[in-house]
């Protein structure tokens, strides 16, 4: 028998809350939207997100830790050196910011719902759009491949980081604090 695994979202009290139909509709709404949106569009959205995400973390105890210790080695000079190069914030200047920690705790929500497949005859989907596609044919691009790929590309990103701010120089100003984590960022 499988384990059952559960998930609380919470939503402000002057929201309608979630449901599978609204979480399953923002998922295909995004999805949609791919087709009319700019590549530079999309990932300077994301990346907006990814900064938001990353300074509401730096206000915790061990975001604080691991920025300070980014902030102290050579990861920070090089970065904003490729940054500056690729002109990055030139072309995301303006962009707002997506709510991608929002985006994925929904969508893995939805793999939890008791209700999907019940949602999912009773909402529209996305109409199938035609896309130029290779010659030759690829694998076909499955749920629990792309699933298993967040995983190790997400493993990969955290130990990476972890690793960089390890190798940083020892700095006497940084300590240790109790909280892991403070605040809603990652609940």
């Amino acid at each position: 028998m499988a384990n059952s695994a559960h998930i609380r979202l919470i939503d402000p009290p002057e929201d309608a809350g979630r449901t599978t139909a609204s979480l399953f509709s923002s998922l295909a709404s995004r999805l949609i939207a791919l087709h009319y949106t700019s590549g530079v569009s999309v990932i300077g959205s994301t990346l907006a997100g990814l900064a938001e995400a990353g300074r509401e973390i730096s206000k915790t105890a061990e975001g604080a830790r691991i920025r300070r210790a980014l902030e102290a080695s050579a990861v920070k000079d090089n970065g904003e050196l490729l940054w500056s190069a690729l002109r990055v914030t030139g072309w995301t200047e303006g962009m707002p910011a997506a709510p991608v920690l929002d985006h994925i705790r929904n969508d893995l929500a939805l793999l939890l719902a008791d209700d999907l497949a019940e949602t999912i005859d009773n909402v529209p989907a996305p109409l199938e759009n035609k896309v130029h596609r290779s010659k030759t044919v690829p694998p076909a691009i499955t749920f629990i491949d792309t699933l298993m790929g967040l995983w190790i590309h997400s493993r990969e990103i955290v130990q990476s980081v972890e690793a960089l701010a390890r190798s940083a120089p020892e700095r006497d100003d940084i300590e240790p604090g109790d909280a892991v984590h403070s605040g809603p960022i990652l609940r």
